[in-house]
């Protein structure tokens, strides 16, 4: 597959992009939708969610905390902002896998645009974000955890954790609507990528020579610059420098490749 768009393609991508982003009435339903779907017929339906959440906070915190010889009421905190936004970034990845061929009906049928289908993919994980993230106050309040005014610099770094989430949602969508197999190969990786990125273990455990996990770990990069303000810690500059930097190369293989293949999306599904 030749990567080379024409400016006609590059044209058609940017009108892709901006009437998906006018139809956020339809990707909004379509994300609220496949989280009732899920949990149809439940007693609990979407609360699920939530109490999945804090029973693995509350039986992992409990016992990794003795693991690690770490004071309870200094992990369990920890463990659930870390574990809680690696939820999201691995549901936006896992879930891209299949942002196309999920819509495989719509997509035959009508001439929607593909950025929908993205930001579907995103919706329904902001929704599952929403439910577990009010498990964040009570530990806090639980464990005497203050609050500062550092976690207000949460806000930028979601930003750009939306942003890159959006341009590798259709990146993955693209790639495994082509190659069947990327699916297994991404669940694997996202395997790896738990134990490589400090969710439940701290970066200082490693010492000096383990800084290449966490420097170079995109997961491990928006980590800090999202869940470390909420704890009330500043990020370093560099971690923002880093992350505009993994942006800036997600961007630079992302769009020419929509450009060149969008039109070729639905023939592959």
């Amino acid at each position: 597959m030749s990567l080379n768009p024409t400016a006609k393609d590059w044209r058609l991508s940017a009108n892709d992009f901006a009437r998906g982003m006018k139809s956020w009435q339809i990707w909004a339903l379509m994300g609220v939708s496949d989280i009732r779907q899920r949990y149809k017929r439940s007693r609990f339906g979407q609360f699920w969610i939530t109490l999945s959440m804090a029973v693995f906070v509350a039986g992992i915190g409990l016992v990794f905390s003795l693991l690690f010889k770490q004071p309870v009421a200094e992990y369990v905190p920890y463990l659930a902002v870390n574990y809680i936004i690696w939820t999201f970034m691995a549901g936006i990845v896992s879930d891209s896998s299949t942002a196309f061929t999920q819509g495989t009906v719509f997509l035959r049928q009508d001439n929607l645009p593909k950025t929908v289908f993205v930001m579907r993919v995103i919706v329904r994980n902001l929704i599952a974000l929403a439910h577990n993230i009010v498990i964040v106050p009570p530990v806090f309040i639980l464990f005497g955890v203050k609050p500062a005014w550092a976690t207000f610099l949460m806000i930028p770094g979601f930003m750009l954790m939306l942003v890159a989430a959006f341009l590798v949602t259709m990146l993955c969508g693209i790639l495994c609507t082509r190659f069947r197999d990327l699916p297994q190969i991404i669940a694997n990786l996202l395997q790896l990528a738990f134990f490589m990125t400090p969710i439940m273990w701290r970066a200082d455990q490693l010492g000096e020579n383990g800084w290449w996990v966490t420097h170079l770990n995109p997961f491990a990069i928006f980590m800090r610059i999202v869940a470390d303000p909420i704890r009330g810690h500043v990020p370093d500059v560099a971690d923002y420098v880093s992350a505009l930097i993994v942006i800036a190369g997600l961007l630079a293989i992302t769009w020419p490749m929509f450009a060149r293949f969008r039109s070729r999306i639905v023939y592959w599904l």
